[in-house]
């Protein structure tokens, strides 16, 4: 009984729908001051990433140290 109630709701359950894109003969909407700024803080976090990823690899190609005591 409790499996045919989950699916009932589960049936009932509106599909998801697309995000609405702008179609080809709409103009496009200017960019605010918002967009502008979340536009610059991807490319910064973008940029940080690949700067750790790179240093991450540097240290694994670096030659193991001997202990310092």
């Amino acid at each position: 009984m409790r499996q045919f109630q989950t699916r009932q709701q589960q049936q009932q359950q509106p599909p998801m729908q697309a995000p609405v894109r702008p179609s080809a003969h709409e103009p496009a909407r200017a960019p605010t001051a918002q967009d502008v700024e979340n536009e610059m803080l991807d490319r910064a976090a973008a940029l940080w990433t690949t700067r750790r990823i790179r240093s991450f690899f540097l240290l694994l190609e670096q030659p193991p140290r001997a202990a310092h005591r």
